[in-house]
Formats: C-alpha cells, structure tokens, sequence
C-alpha cells in the first residue's frame, strides 16, 4: 500500500492510511506518515489533531520529537469499517481492469489465436498469464515466454516457461504476443527482422 500512485488520497483514503500505519508502529514519524500517503506533513498533523478529537487516537509526547500514537478502541472500529471500504474499492478497480484484459483476449481468441507465445517474461506477462489461467470465458493457452534475457531462460512463471526466442519454431503456434510495454516497439521490430510475420504479431500495447 505504500505505492499508492494509482490510489487518489482522498479523505478515506488518508484516514484509513494513518489509523493502519500507527497501529502497525506506534513510533512512526508524521514524516513518514507524510511520505508514504504523498501529503505535506503539515496536513498530516492537521488529521492527527482531527482524529484525537475525534478520540480515534491517543497520542504521547515523550518530547519535541519523540512521540507515540496509540489507536483506541474507537479508532480500531473506525479502521475496520475503512477497511472493508477500501477492499471493495480495490475489487471493483480490478474487477474493471481484469474485464478489459480478458475483453482483449477474447478478441485475439476470436481471430484464430488458440495457442500462443508470449514475448517479454515481466510483470505485463505475469498479468496476462493470470488472467489467461483465470478467465472463465478466454481459451488461449500460453506456450511458453520468449525473453532475451539469458538469465530469465530456462526459468518460469507460474508453470510456463521461459524460452529463448532461437528455439520459438520447436512450439506449435498461432502467433506471438507481446508482453512489454517498456520493449514493445524493440520486440516488434526484432520479430520483423527475424523473418517472423507481421501478421502472427500480436500487440497489447499499440506502437
């Protein structure tokens, strides 16, 4: 939860953070309160003296600098109930993004893509691998993953192997898709010069 780029910090959103980070280090610092939420520190104790009024938190002053926060009862309440916001917030956000994937693959499904390979052993391919073994509607399977990365080679993810792309003519298939989005138009581009038709290329991310 600490990268929370695609997270806006709204009030909720700020509430449930701070009342999770105190009652996991009673120690912490409004600086790192303030870093990790990505608000000024000035904002953070401005919520700090909400919340204690509020009588979601306890704070003690051992000095200046030193101080401990204690969430109450109340405030332990008041987090579960965020919680359940927050979860149903992020279901519903990846219930959406898993929707749109699953729409792409059923289209490539829909264009003769039965069996294929994927090109680019990343997180894009750890995505899509999940969504393939997942879906209840997609009927592609995935072959095997091409990377250029030695070290990659021979490894797998999740139970798909990564392959090098020399030996890509051993795996029956009907097209490659590419699994990059930092080394989509590189791929492409190798793929062309490697004699591969442009017309088994499958592209996630438009060029």
């Amino acid at each position: 939860m600490k990268d929370n780029q695609f997270f806006k910090p709204t009030v909720l959103y700020k509430e449930y953070m701070i009342l999770d980070m105190i009652e996991k280090n009673p120690n912490i610092t409004q600086r790192e309160m303030s870093k990790t939420i990505g608000i000024a520190v000035s904002m953070i104790n401005d919520h700090i003296d909400g919340y204690e009024n509020k009588g979601l938190i306890k704070r003690k002053k051992h000095s200046t600098k030193n101080v401990e926060y204690f969430v109450t009862k109340k405030g332990s309440e008041r987090k579960k109930v965020l919680n359940i916001a927050y979860l149903s917030a992020s279901q519903q956000l990846y219930n959406s993004a898993k929707e749109n994937i699953e729409s792409f693959l059923v289209q490539i499904e829909n264009k003769g893509f039965k069996n294929i390979l994927l090109y680019g052993a990343g997180e894009v391919c750890e995505i899509l691998l999940n969504a393939i073994k997942s879906s209840k509607v997609v009927n592609i399977k995935a072959q095997a993953i091409i990377d250029d990365d030695i070290d990659k080679i021979g490894n797998k993810i999740g139970s798909t192997s990564i392959i090098s792309r020399d030996v890509i003519d051993n795996f029956e298939h009907d097209g490659i898709l590419i699994s990059s989005y930092t080394n989509n138009e590189s791929i492409f581009k190798k793929l062309l010069q490697a004699g591969y038709s442009k017309n088994k290329i499958i592209q996630f991310f438009s060029l």
